[in-house]
């Protein structure tokens, strides 16, 4: 990278007590066959060995490493102090127990330069310390990309959440002024689909760039209490933006969708199976409230036909007593039973 310019890209890798896979992660993006970028590294407030794992890289590699330490305010105050430190035209971010594959950086930047998008995706392989090779799921509908959230309404629940698998431009997050919300769980959630409505155009890299480690238990998503209601909170964050902005209605029947996939459907895996019964009450009852309140008459919306095509899972999907019956089943049993119904695919 020229020392004399900014950099093209910015890679920005917030760090919190991840001495087990930090190096990993870090070899993956030092590897990369694009040259001009730099790496952020946010160390926020470790207790394990993980500084002296970042003082170390940047020892080594003082061209391309910039590192910073300050106290724990968690992911989303640390990448928001990444990006206010960040050179780069263009902004990535890449969880430090993930690992990016060497084509990443150059094929996202590419495809930006190219069609002009200010958002680009790639697509994620999903990964364990049980399974390297992982799994991936492709894109199953190419024919939305290419285009502006005015444009299609459907680029809603075709984008996924993550912040990682994406290159921004930084006039994106210049023009709309969002920040990760601090002090929020699951804080992808309300800045991917805020600045979504910001995107001059968004295109998508259909192969697996990003390899994101799953069933890590320090992870979030292994804990299901009431840090699932930042979710929710997340939600409302999004339909105010969509309401004040003007543009709610027009993309109401997206918005519905993204609703259902993340709130229901896509919590038949995890929360569902398995937070305690008291909690599980609580989250169905609160998200069954916001869609109530949002969406007025969402049980007949064609979007729950679309999403659910057997009417069984329909039914019980969009019935907050049923779901909750369905929900004290046994373990096996009530995965059985969804497997049955057709609950499961990745791409829905």
């Amino acid at each position: 990278m020229p020392e004399s310019s900014a950099p093209a890209i910015s890679v920005i890798v917030p760090v919190y007590n991840v001495e087990r896979y930090l190096r990993d992660c870090l070899d993956s993006v030092l590897a990369q066959s694009f040259d001009d970028f730099e790496i952020v590294i946010v160390d926020d407030g470790s207790t394990d060995g993980s500084s002296a794992i970042v003082a170390s890289y940047s020892e080594r590699y003082p061209e391309r490493i910039r590192s910073f330490t300050k106290a724990n305010g968690g992911l989303s105050d640390a990448r928001n102090f990444g990006m206010d430190r960040a050179r780069g035209a263009y902004f990535a971010f890449v969880d430090a127990d993930d690992e990016i594959v060497p084509p990443m950086l150059a094929t996202m930047h590419a495809r930006a330069n190219d069609t002009g998008a200010e958002l680009v995706l790639c697509g994620i392989l999903h990964f364990s310390d049980r399974d390297l090779e992982g799994v991936y799921y492709p894109e199953p509908d190419m024919s939305v990309f290419g285009t502006s959230l005015a444009q299609e309404p459907r680029l809603l629940y075709r984008v996924d959440a993550a912040a990682w698998d994406k290159l921004y431009a930084r006039e994106l997050f210049v023009r709309s002024g969002l920040r990760f919300p601090v002090g929020l769980r699951f804080e992808d959630v309300p800045t991917t689909y805020r600045l979504l409505a910001y995107a001059n155009r968004v295109e998508k890299v259909d192969e697996p760039l990003y390899r994101y480690r799953r069933d890590r238990e320090e992870s979030i998503s292994g804990r299901y209490d009431e840090r699932y209601l930042d979710l929710l909170r997340g939600f409302e964050m999004i339909d105010d933006a969509y309401a004040q902005s003007g543009i709610f209605t027009r993309n109401c029947g997206a918005l519905l969708r993204l609703h259902l996939t993340h709130l229901v459907a896509g919590r038949y895996p995890d929360l569902f199976l398995r937070a305690d019964a008291g909690f599980r009450r609580r989250f169905i009852a609160e998200v069954f409230a916001l869609l109530d309140a949002r969406f007025p008459g969402w049980r007949q919306a064609s979007e729950c036909r679309e999403l659910w095509r057997n009417p069984v899972l329909r039914l019980v999907s969009t019935d907050a007593w049923l779901l909750r019956a369905l929900c004290l089943l046994p373990s096996r049993a009530y995965l059985s039973v969804l497997a049955r119904l057709g609950s499961f695919d990745p791409n829905r």
